[in-house]
């Protein structure tokens, strides 16, 4: 599960630089914002059990639900109203987002030792800001962010040279951390993804990380809380449970789109399935928190997906 993240990136990196949709190019080819907007689409299932994993008691789930799904709204409705604001205060909370669940990632499923709670932190923070803050701030970005949503390209700090020095230079301390530790796998998955971002159009590589790298290792740590083992059985029982919320973001973008006129342009439906994406990004950040907090303190919250009546069973710490 681990290894497959960054072998797509690797693979992403090859097939941008024979189709030519690298990072320095400025033209982005007309495929890319469909295969990227069918790498959000397969990311979607990965937050859609959070109301269950973390509610009890049992009877509240509709409510949680409900709250959920308020909150995911009325935030995909601030960023299609409000897209410059919203943007910037999405990526900052993507950035602790997709780093933490990394890092916790790692130590879930992998045994990977933690460090320091200030080296954790800044662990947490590099390998967050390396897959949002590299592809916004390449030469492809302004044109990128034109293409789904005009009013994007205002916000002036993407294209600062020193952001994306920065984060560069936060990720390689990292990566020394790491390596003067013999963590071996994530400095060497911080430094692909670093080549991710810096080699690739932004659109494909943020596209590639969400699908197969963050999404991916979220549901395998929860199908490794729901069944105490992580496996065919319980990948599919949680990939499952996800569906609907597939069907449901699909379907409310098409009939959105459909009505606006705007089916035959990618733009507009990459930029309505973001504005969805990052509107559920908001309970789900607050979710997977509490997610986090519960596996650190060898707490098992998540109740089984596939048989919400049965007890928890015993949950094991398989190294994958």
């Amino acid at each position: 599960m681990l290894a497959v993240g960054p072998i797509a990136a690797l693979a992403t990196i090859g097939l941008a630089a024979l189709t030519g949709a690298t990072a320095q190019s400025t033209n982005v080819p007309t495929w890319v914002p469909w295969v990227a907007l069918a790498c959000l689409a397969v990311g979607v299932p990965h937050g859609a059990v959070d109301h269950l994993a973390l509610m009890r008691p049992l009877r509240h789930r509709w409510l949680a639900a409900a709250l959920y799904l308020v909150s995911a709204a009325a935030a995909a409705t601030v960023i299609l109203l409000l897209p410059g604001l919203a943007f910037g205060a999405v990526v900052a909370m993507s950035i602790w987002h997709f780093g933490s669940g990394d890092v916790e990632s790692l130590a879930d499923l992998d045994g990977d030792v933690r460090d320091t709670r200030a080296w954790s932190i800044l662990h947490a923070v590099a390998a967050g800001a390396v897959p949002l803050v590299l592809p916004l701030t390449g030469q492809a970005t302004a044109t990128t962010l034109e293409l789904i949503q005009p009013r994007l390209p205002d916000l002036d700090v993407l294209t600062s040279g020193s952001l994306r020095a920065v984060t560069v230079l936060l990720a390689l301390i990292v990566v020394a951390r790491l390596l003067t530790l013999r963590r071996l796998r994530p400095a060497t998955e911080l430094l692909v993804l670093v080549a991710l971002g810096l080699l690739v159009t932004p659109l494909l590589a943020f596209g590639v990380y969400f699908a197969v790298w963050h999404a991916l290792r979220h549901t395998a740590r929860l199908a490794q809380d729901d069944t105490g083992a992580l496996d065919a059985r319980s990948l599919r029982h949680i990939a499952l449970a996800g569906l609907p919320a597939l069907v449901l973001t699909v379907t409310t973008v098409a009939a959105a789109l459909i009505v606006a006129g705007g089916v035959g342009d990618p733009g507009p439906w990459l930029w309505a399935t973001l504005a969805l994406v990052w509107g559920l990004t908001v309970p789900h950040t607050a979710v997977v928190s509490r997610f986090n907090s519960a596996r650190r303190a060898g707490v098992v919250r998540i109740r089984p997906v596939h048989a919400l009546a049965c007890p928890p069973r015993t949950r094991q710490s398989p190294r994958v």
